[in-house]
């Protein structure tokens, strides 16, 4: 009876999508399944295909045969012509809340590797060099580019959402911290319109332009991951590395334990908290290390900031999922780091 249920709730979901031949992205079983009218469809597979390649996530796809065809209107499964997360992600949901837009945009561009919160702070701060700039107005947007929307005041520009970029037609996001929101390929005007970006040319430029009357408007970057940057500088010293490295595999337990429901062990809250005091007495040490004190100081900043907003996030992402007692010991080690980091990027050159 109940896979009779399924099979007909199936086939309603089918008719309905081949009867309004508008995008719809789902998972059936193990296929991603994008349906679509078939013109439409094959743009949008170039594009999500384009996308894999761009942040070598895969090989992409060529002439794909669509699954099921009625009339103009096409069904495909697109799971090879997507990156890997995609597949795993696409319409799940986590057990808790926490895990949200930014931190996808972040995770997608290689900045960050864990599905966790992200904080708006945390997403400002990388949205710079050395990681990401800012396209300029006119500039060709490519597939895997990251959307910035922002609330635009008298008071400033604030963090609203963020999201990977496809193509005009289509992009990547989670659309808010809910467990109830799902990571989804969805339209980009179902973006824009969730998070009110008018459809006026000046609200949706490559960069926003705070003398229009656009009061939420979104900003386009092209990023590089945090493995190339380290990659390319040689020169910054190995207990920098060890640091990033256990607070990597801190993000990956709780990024466990967001999407398990799980309570963590004993052994793996020993683990984080022992991490967190790791952090704060490399950056004690690092006021002693010629090694690190010799770095610009723009680049202690980066590597600083970067350890301070991922470690206050881990007692954010703590707190979402009831261990309080640990979130709280984390949140204190983190505000003790900041004000040391703080001195030590201050005394730089």
């Amino acid at each position: 009876m109940f896979r009779m249920k399924k099979l007909l709730f199936s086939i309603v979901v089918l008719a309905s999508v081949m009867a309004s031949a508008e995008l719809v992205v789902h998972k059936e079983g193990s296929k991603v399944v994008l349906a679509d009218s078939c013109s439409n469809a094959q743009d949008m597979i170039q594009s999500l295909s384009q996308w894999t390649q761009n942040v070598k996530a895969g090989k992409g796809c060529s002439n794909l045969e669509p699954m099921t065809k009625s009339g103009s209107d096409c069904r495909y499964d697109i799971s090879s012509c997507v990156p890997e997360h995609v597949v795993k992600y696409q319409d799940a949901k986590p057990e808790v809340d926490g895990p949200n837009c930014w931190n996808l945009s972040l995770v997608m561009s290689g900045i960050l590797p864990s599905l966790r919160y992200s904080s708006p702070e945390e997403m400002h701060f990388y949205m710079r060099p050395p990681l990401c700039k800012a396209l300029k107005d006119g500039e060709a947007r490519q597939p895997g580019d990251v959307g910035a929307i922002r609330t635009v005041s008298r008071a400033g520009v604030e963090e609203s959402h963020g999201f990977i970029y496809i193509s005009e037609k289509i992009a990547y996001s989670k659309n808010g911290f809910s467990q109830m929101s799902p990571y989804a390929l969805q339209t980009m005007e179902e973006v824009m319109q969730t998070y009110d970006v008018p459809n006026k040319k000046e609200c949706r430029k490559n960069q926003i332009d705070l003398k229009s009357d656009c009061r939420n408007a979104v900003s386009f970057y092209r990023c590089d991951s945090l493995d190339s940057y380290m990659d390319k500088h040689k020169e910054i010293p190995e207990k920098v590395r060890t640091t990033l490295k256990k607070i990597s595999s801190a993000e990956d337990c709780i990024s466990k334990q967001a999407f398990s429901g799980k309570s963590l062990s004993a052994e793996a809250r020993k683990n984080i908290s022992d991490t967190s005091k790791a952090i704060l007495a490399f950056a004690e040490e690092a006021k002693n290390s010629p090694e690190f004190n010799k770095l610009p100081k723009e680049q202690k900043n980066f590597l600083l900031g970067g350890i301070f907003y991922r470690l206050d996030a881990i007692g954010d992402q703590l707190s979402f999922s009831g261990e309080g007692s640990l979130a709280w010991e984390t949140k204190g080690l983190t505000e003790m780091f900041g004000n040391v980091a703080s001195k030590l990027v201050k005394e730089g050159k």
